[in-house]
């Protein structure tokens, strides 16, 4: 019986990739031809305007989506937008992979969390320690606490790895208390250099691919893959996530 499960398990597993590469492999095919260039193509989907394909392209770590006729002829790069419903369709396809992406991330990977008893919300912000903006976020943490907001925080060392920021925040996921050690680092304190096992650069690169290195930091990620450049005072975050949210249901 187990023989008989596992082979047709493999059947479907071996269809559904072969299913894929029927789909994709056109396009990659039509992509080269048009630009000389070699691509692997994440997925094609149907959009509003006739025979015309949404398709992400896997461009190294991040993801890229373009627009291509069914025949492979003609390829669109920019915005889609929806004029009747004022929405952006490449700006949702992006939410979606960074929202995916994050979400496959932190089921294997840790966070500094502070979030509050009663959460009704929740954000996650790559930080930097010594960004001015990032360490205001900080400074109203019981502010975002206080109308239900928690915050978890991946690091993404501004001037890359290998750099003093990179050790700043290996210093801090060291630390036997890593909220007091984020709080002090924060505040401008220095921590004893320390080193263990940490995941650092993993979120780093996870940075580059959300699309981080775009915008800098402090970038704030709602909970569908949305990303915002900057910092809000508590009540107006509230209040862009309230947006968020009622966006996301009109979309719908």
């Amino acid at each position: 019986m187990k023989s008989t499960t596992f082979s047709l398990l493999a059947i479907s597993l071996l269809s559904a990739a072969n299913a894929k590469n029927t789909q994709t492999q056109p396009y990659e095919q039509a992509i080269q031809k048009l630009t000389n260039q070699q691509v692997t193509v994440q997925s094609v989907k149907d959009t509003p305007l006739k025979d015309i394909k949404e398709v992400v392209i896997k461009n190294g770590p991040t993801n890229q989506i373009i627009y291509m006729s069914e025949n492979g002829e003609y390829l669109l790069e920019g915005k889609l937008m929806d004029m009747k419903n004022r929405t952006n369709l490449t700006e949702q396809t992006e939410n979606t992979l960074r929202h995916d992406l994050m979400e496959d991330f932190l089921k294997t990977h840790g966070s500094i969390d502070f979030l509050p008893a009663n959460m009704t919300d929740h954000i996650t912000v790559f930080t930097d320690i010594d960004c001015g903006y990032c360490r205001k976020i900080h400074q109203e943490i019981e502010g975002y606490n206080a109308l239900g907001i928690g915050v978890s925080y991946l690091f993404f060392p501004r001037a890359g790895l290998n750099t003093s920021s990179h050790q700043k925040a290996i210093n801090v996921w060291c630390a036997t208390d890593q909220q007091k050690a984020m709080t002090l680092a924060k505040n401008g304190e220095e921590l004893p250099p320390m080193m263990c096992p940490n995941p650092i650069e993993s979120q780093y690169n996870l940075g580059i691919g959300a699309g981080v290195h775009k915008v800098g930091t402090p970038a704030v990620v709602f909970a569908n893959g949305t990303m915002i450049p900057g910092y809000l005072p508590p009540q107006a975050m509230k209040q862009r996530i309230e947006q968020v949210k009622d966006h996301q249901k009109k979309s719908k």
